[in-house]
């Protein structure tokens, strides 16, 4: 009796685990969907949710073609991953990229004698 009584208190809990992991997910799946800064640029739903959806393409062979596939579907702004966005244009790129508004600090003058 004192083992049946060990063995469904372990599944019980076993049970509540699983209900809390299952709560936490669908609480960051909302999140990501519908609160997270990012959340109103356009791409895969089940990518917002996951970088899963991005490693399952890649795994596939397919990531060359993603991007261009992609962008002809969702524009030049595409969100492929939880906190990741693609950019199909030489503005963005040059936005991105560029360099002419960092100042560097004091500490460097003595380096660029």
């Amino acid at each position: 009796m004192h083992l049946w009584g060990l063995i469904c208190l372990a599944a019980k809990l076993l049970g509540l685990l699983t209900s809390l992991v299952l709560l936490a997910m669908l609480s960051i799946s909302i999140y990501r969907l519908s609160f997270h800064p990012l959340a109103r640029i356009p791409g895969p739903r089940l990518a917002a949710i996951s970088n899963i959806w991005q490693a399952r393409h890649v795994r596939d062979g397919r990531a060359r073609e993603l991007g261009k596939t992609l962008h002809k579907r969702y524009g030049p702004v595409v969100r492929v991953g939880p906190n990741e966005v693609w950019f199909n244009s030489q503005e963005a790129f040059k936005e991105i990229y560029s360099t002419r508004f960092l100042l560097k600090s004091h500490c460097f003058k003595p380096l660029n004698r």
